[in-house]
């Protein structure tokens, strides 16, 4: 059962082992020379156990049992090592994240629950201060504020997918006001919803905030927008500066245009597309259908640019 989890789940491991080897040892007022000493000693300690694998016999912590789900191919074990992870740390919002995605229920029901999970994750985190002033805007660099990041981007993609859109800008948006750097990469996705709702001065804003590499996935669905809104001038040339940044637009408009875009979905990695190419922008296409699927004419009508700007 792999997907989001895994995204920097060593490091997050790393710096978890870490802190429990500095509340086993004193560390007083060691001097600089003591505590590189005492850091390498760490580094030794955690390196000589990378190459050990989690079993069920050798699981002991909530962490170990979510990556025993993580690994496992078998729903009803992943679905028993989660719950064993809740039995031991309850408000582990990663191992009650990864319940909501293994277990069978309606639409419905998912959306009740994972809504419960994060108005519990909400109170877990207004009691340990972290919707603090000093942290807001820095939520990925908090260890432990990572698993309510990830279960409210589930969340906001599950908004996306039952068609509540504004709903999911709405839950964007505030990620984003957690997280200024944007480290899940959640400005892509809502680029993308204000396209499909036409909200140009959201979108503007969101561009101007992240517009220092021209990232495809921020450009395409801008000038998807401007075309909606019938400014063909503006279309054109977000389109035009899509073309210079990524080198493979012109393919991605054809092989659309020609039926021929199976062949780059069965290639392509969720998880490490190269930027800049086609990779990324199937995977932009696969991620935000509801905004492909209804402009068929923007389609067309970039397919005929891009092929003219040869």
């Amino acid at each position: 059962m792999k997907g989001d989890y895994e995204m920097s789940k060593e490091t997050e491991k790393m710096f978890k082992e870490m802190h429990k080897f500095l509340e086993k040892n004193d560390m007083g007022n060691m001097s600089e020379k003591e505590m590189e000493s005492f850091i390498e000693k760490f580094a030794e300690e955690y390196n000589s156990n990378i190459g050990e694998s989690i079993t069920p016999e050798t699981a002991q912590s909530a962490d170990d049992y979510i990556e025993l789900a993580m690994e496992s191919l078998d729903r009803t074990d992943a679905e028993n090592y989660i719950n064993k992870a809740l039995e031991i740390e309850p408000d582990n919002l990663d191992a009650l994240n990864m319940s909501l995605d293994i277990m069978e229920c309606t639409s419905w029901e998912y959306y009740q629950k994972i809504s419960a999970a994060v108005e519990k994750g909400n109170e877990i985190m207004e009691e340990k201060g972290f919707f603090d002033k000093e942290n807001i805007g820095y939520f990925w660099g908090i260890l432990e504020t990572r698993p309510y990041m990830r279960l409210r981007a589930n969340y906001m993609n599950f908004l996306i997918e039952s068609g509540m859109m504004a709903l999911a800008a709405k839950e964007g948006e505030e990620l984003i006001r957690l997280c200024e750097g944007d480290n899940l990469g959640i400005r892509f996705r809502l680029m993308h919803i204000y396209a499909f709702l036409e909200e140009k001065d959201k979108a503007l804003k969101l561009y101007k905030k992240f517009d220092e590499y021209n990232e495809s996935q921020m450009l395409l669905p801008l000038a998807i927008l401007y075309f909606k809104l019938g400014d063909f001038e503006k279309a054109e040339e977000h389109l035009s500066l899509l073309n210079e940044t990524n080198k493979d637009t012109q393919e991605f408009f054809s092989a659309i245009k020609n039926d021929d875009l199976e062949k780059y979905v069965s290639e392509v990695n969720g998880y490490a597309y190269r930027p800049f190419t086609i990779d990324e922008l199937v995977n932009e296409l696969i991620d935000n259908s509801f905004v492909f699927s209804t402009t068929p004419l923007f389609l067309q009508w970039a397919y005929e640019k891009t092929s003219d700007a040869e």
